[in-house]
């Protein structure tokens, strides 16, 4: 998939439109996807959601969407078989960029643009944001608001010392035993061994229904299994 992005301007793509499609086949390749405290419980209810490290030791919150690198298994013909798309995935043709100031700004897939008017209009008549492209910004301005909440919820699981290594193993059926390293999860007994102020701390910060949600999401591996399997 080409992804040739560039930063967002009401001047300069006042002419363009984008499609809108239910189909999500830019996202056909992503075996995770990265996903924010907001949408954590939503997304429990559909993938197995763990934490991995980047090369530079920081963690993340991801959503596993397959098995093996370059294959996402809820997706069909370009239809995600779910009930809630995460937002990285949702918010396509458009991501968060930096300009040459430094400051976080829009930024569109120029392979997604065209000029003949099919599909909705990034800028309206009066030369400002159309109400798709609103939305879209809003979309983006919760997400940048949210990574920032991100960092914090993981921190905070790292200073507590919460989060674990887990050996996951799973056979497709074909008695193939196969196992995925780097994947980390909250440990369930080191979370209850936690002080009462510590526990009420999570609480009041929104951060233990997170933590319960992703605790709840592991039981969708199997479903991920099941997928798999089929595939």
């Amino acid at each position: 998939m080409s992804e040739n992005y560039e930063i967002f301007s009401l001047e300069k793509h006042k002419k363009y439109s984008v499609k809108i499609s239910e189909e999500y086949s830019h996202a056909s390749h992503l075996h995770m996807v990265s996903i924010v405290p907001s949408e954590i419980a939503k997304v429990a209810l559909n993938f197995p959601i763990s934490f991995i490290k980047s090369k530079t030791d920081s963690y993340h919150i991801v959503a596993i969407l397959g098995l093996q690198a370059g294959s996402n298994v809820f997706i069909d013909d370009g239809h995600f078989e779910t009930v809630y798309v995460p937002q990285n995935i949702s918010k396509y043709p458009f991501s968060l960029a930096k300009n040459a100031e430094g400051d976080i700004v829009i930024a569109i897939n120029s392979d997604e643009l065209n000029d003949l008017g099919e599909g909705v209009a990034l800028v309206a008549g009066d030369g400002q944001p159309s109400a798709y492209m609103i939305e879209k910004q809003k979309q983006l301005k919760h997400l940048a608001e949210q990574e920032v909440i991100c960092n914090q919820f993981i921190e905070t699981l790292n200073e507590l010392g919460l989060l674990i290594e887990q050996r996951f193993k799973f056979d497709l059926g074909d008695g193939n035993k196969q196992q995925i390293s780097g994947l980390f999860s909250v440990d369930r007994e080191l979370l209850n061994a936690l002080s009462d102020d510590d526990l009420l701390s999570l609480q009041k910060n929104g951060m233990l229904e997170a933590i319960y949600s992703h605790l709840i999401s592991l039981g969708q591996f199997q479903r991920l299994i099941d997928k798999s399997a089929k595939n």
